[in-house]
């Protein structure tokens, strides 16, 4: 059992932590910092009797990198997705712990960060170092706030520059082609919930009957697939403005009848029983994992001689569509679920600068071309 408290020395106010050695069982008392008023003290004293209550707090006695990392993540998980949290923990185990793990947080330097991360240049692409750094950022973060680490030494490290992702995107030809070559084909529903209404793959996997208002021609998305070690799984989306109703064209509807219908069928005939509701399931009727969508869909496009993009990029590709028709960006941002506008108009950053251009020279042609 620990505890803390004040105790003043000559001008300053100490707050101590007291604690049994696991070892030799001896009682500890360890310096968690000095302050000049009582009041930051008393701060400080509430913020580890809080740790100490909420089981936050790790000992000085195990206080390696390797226990504070498992011990966070594990306290931290409430604030993460499943995927995320699985990724996380996965980086931690093949990556960051054999490489730092063995360090005191107390004896962990700059520089021992700083040559993890040059040793996984070119090993490891920009975008997944930036992840292991946001990890050990995040866990210092609580190690400094808790006074384990006098400062958070992420704060110093170079990482490599991340090259600005650019959508590969189809046009309004190239989508109507792939409309007309995949009616018929088992990813024709998929394609056209993408395409027509920017579903992320996630979205479009995670969708129930329930989901589907024939009556008002409403699509709710209100859940999504992730993959939960080896099984796929349904969950509530990462943020409540994923979570929306929005009118569909009548031509998806329609699909959608057809695909409920033929459901029907085979539920009469006995081949399916679909406990869960799904629209999509695989062969054992549970949700499809996004990465086998995304392989079906790379091999349909390479057998129809269409040009490659991602699965998601039919999402980009739907927004651009809707910009270029002039369609307002806050209707926009929330047919597809973004937090807010700005996320849109940082994504589509590139379409919005063309169509600031097109508009430069529509004034033109108004105002100064006049003869």
């Amino acid at each position: 059992m620990s505890f803390a408290f004040i105790r003043k020395r000559s001008k300053n106010y100490i707050v101590y932590l007291e604690y049994k050695d696991e070892n030799s069982g001896k009682k500890i008392q360890k310096n968690m910092g000095s302050f000049e008023k009582k009041r930051d003290a008393s701060r400080k004293l509430n913020e580890l009797k809080d740790s100490i209550f909420n089981d936050e707090l790790i000992l000085p006695n195990a206080l390696n990198l390797e226990n504070f990392l498992i011990d966070f993540l594990d306290k931290h998980k409430i604030n993460l997705s499943i995927t995320t949290y699985n990724c996380y923990l996965r980086i931690c185990k093949k990556y960051i712990i054999p490489m730092l793990g063995k360090y005191k947080l107390e004896e962990l330097k700059a520089i021992h960060v700083q040559n993890y991360v040059d040793d996984l240049v070119g090993i490891l692409a920009p975008q997944t170092i930036k992840i292991h750094i946001n990890i050990l950022n995040l866990a210092l973060k609580k190690a400094y706030r808790l006074r384990l680490i006098k400062e958070n030494i992420i704060d110093c490290i170079e990482v490599p520059k991340v090259k600005k992702f650019k959508n590969n995107i189809y046009n309004k030809t190239n989508m109507f082609k792939l409309l007309q070559v995949c009616k018929g084909t088992p990813l024709e529903l998929q394609i056209y919930l993408a395409c027509g209404l920017g579903l992320r793959i996630s979205e479009v996997l995670g969708l129930t009957w329930d989901n589907i208002d024939f009556n008002e021609n409403t699509i709710t998305i209100n859940k999504i697939t992730v993959r939960d070690n080896n099984s796929v799984i349904l969950k509530n989306p990462k943020t409540e403005s994923s979570e929306r109703t929005i009118s569909a064209p009548k031509e998806i509807i329609n699909l959608l009848r057809e695909h409920k219908r033929n459901q029907l069928e085979d539920k009469l005939k006995g081949k399916i029983k679909n406990h869960l509701n799904l629209l999509f399931f695989d062969k054992n009727e549970n949700p499809i994992a996004q990465d086998v969508l995304s392989k079906k869909f790379n091999r349909f496009l390479k057998d129809n001689n269409l040009d490659h993009i991602r699965f998601h990029d039919l999402r980009h590709s739907h927004v651009t569509l809707l910009i270029n028709s002039k369609v307002p960006i806050k209707v926009i941002s929330e047919r597809v679920g973004h937090s807010n506008i700005n996320t849109t108009l940082n994504i589509y950053a590139h379409t919005l600068k063309e169509m600031d251009s097109e508009a430069s020279d529509k004034i033109s042609e108004i105002l100064f071309n006049l003869g």
